[in-house]
């Protein structure tokens, strides 16, 4: 599974990532796969580029959690 650890994901991104969930240990694929869903490894890559201002990047992850939830999205 493609996580924001195959793309040099840095502390500091990390840490803007997980904000959310400050009560979690993510420093580790391991234990970010661990505690993490499959919708939520995908909006963690979708902010991932967000961040870097890679947007084609990124909306090809949050099409990834549109098509599993099988939703729409109003943005």
């Amino acid at each position: 599974m493609e996580t924001i650890f195959e793309h040099d994901v840095t502390k500091l991104e990390i840490e803007k990532i997980t904000s959310c969930a400050p009560h979690k240990d993510f420093r580790t694929k391991e234990a970010y796969t661990k505690l993490t869903d499959i919708d939520t490894i995908y909006m963690d890559l979708y902010t991932l580029f967000t961040l870097r201002n890679e947007v084609e990047k990124a909306e090809s992850f949050l099409k990834k959690v549109k098509e599993q939830e099988n939703i729409i999205y109003f943005f």
